[in-house]
């Protein structure tokens, strides 16, 4: 079977899918969104690694320092007040098996839970769009102000 991550960061016809990628690392918005939680993002090792512990400490310490950049991003990009940072590691019924680090963008009254019903399958326009506003935001100063809106795909 074929890593769809895999997939994704070798080709370039998912390039507009990719809001940041570096020689070991890229960050893509989830498939599957919740309408509370717009702009969804994952942090990926480019090469095919399946869990933490397959991971050498570099990648690792790229990964995270990325999630860390990502999450920073997140009120610039969709004015979130915050983020939640998940990460499964080898878990029963895990069906994409790559390594990957999610940033949820949060807001006020937002009603997060795990598991959560609401989630849905987001257009590929929807997330090229995401994409986009996360490049654009991990591109800004850190000084720059959150934006006010928070955009919803229901």
């Amino acid at each position: 079977m074929t890593c769809p991550f895999c997939e994704i960061a070798s080709s370039e016809e998912e390039e507009d899918l990719i809001a940041y990628r570096s020689e070991s690392v890229f960050v893509i918005t989830t498939l599957r969104q919740r309408a509370n939680h717009y702009g969804h993002a994952l942090v990926l090792p480019r090469e095919h690694v399946v869990d933490l512990s397959g991971a050498p400490p570099s990648l690792l310490a790229e990964v995270f320092e990325v999630v860390a950049r990502v999450s920073a991003a997140m009120p610039r990009a969709f004015g979130a007040v915050g983020t939640t940072i998940l990460q499964n590691n080898s878990i029963p019924d895990q069906t994409l098996l790559h390594l990957h680090v999610h940033v949820v963008p949060r807001f006020v009254g937002d009603g997060f839970r795990l598991p959560d019903p609401t989630v849905s399958v987001i257009d590929r326009e929807t997330r090229v769009a995401q994409a986009a506003e996360i490049a654009r935001a991990l591109q800004a100063p850190d000084t720059a102000p959150a934006t006010q809106r928070r955009p919803r795909f229901d």
